[in-house]
């Protein structure tokens, strides 16, 4: 019996052993977790100006092919294209699905513009903070015109070319709220199409 005893104390004392110091790596990696992941997570991205992000399809997607709900906002003619003279152009915004984010804030306005049924212009605007308006605007012009054909620039307005892309940007103000926009047009402007700007 006292051997069995003595036995059973020695697998006991042995299981102890090794199970101490398994159960304390638990414990210490159980409290690790916290600093470690926090230090694994990757820090969330900069807030890009890169104009690419409102291109949410491609220019010359036929309107039937668009994969969103749109509502109309706005027909006009362009007096200065067109077979006729007149470059007839519908705009829509979009339904149940949310506008691209720009500057790192979700956009105010945007639109799709087709014509002939091609998508070839999009509008958007943004509200920036009125003390970092400036330079947010400024450093996105520079980037632009860096990536680019450079065309003009003011402190309120930048003009540049990518591919057949142009970037029409202005630095205006909301007429509802008078806080700083960032209003931007993009058209694709195919080699043979090069018509005034609207």
């Amino acid at each position: 019996m006292r051997q069995l005893l003595m036995g059973s104390s020695l697998r006991l004392a042995v299981i102890a052993v090794v199970a101490c110091p398994v159960m304390l790596a638990g414990c210490a990696s159980s409290n690790a977790p916290s600093s470690a992941k926090a230090a694994a997570s990757p820090a969330p991205p900069a807030p890009t100006h890169d104009w690419r992000e409102l291109v949410v399809l491609p220019f010359g997607t036929l309107l039937k092919d668009v994969p969103y709900r749109l509502a109309e906002v706005v027909l006009f003619h362009d007096s200065a294209t067109g077979a006729a003279g007149r470059e007839d152009r519908e705009c829509y915004t979009l339904q149940g699905a949310a506008a691209p984010r720009w500057f790192g804030r979700q956009v105010d306005e945007y639109s799709l513009c087709f014509s002939s049924d091609r998508l070839n212009r999009i509008e958007a605007s943004v509200r920036l903070p009125p003390e970092s308006v400036s330079s947010q605007f400024a450093a996105a012009c520079a980037d632009w015109q860096r990536a680019g054909i450079p065309g003009g620039s003011a402190p309120d307005r930048c003009d540049a070319r990518d591919g057949t892309t142009e970037v029409d940007a202005r630095l205006t103000a909301s007429e509802i709220s008078a806080e700083p926009l960032v209003s931007v047009t993009l058209i694709d402007r195919p080699p043979g199409h090069e018509s005034a700007r609207e």
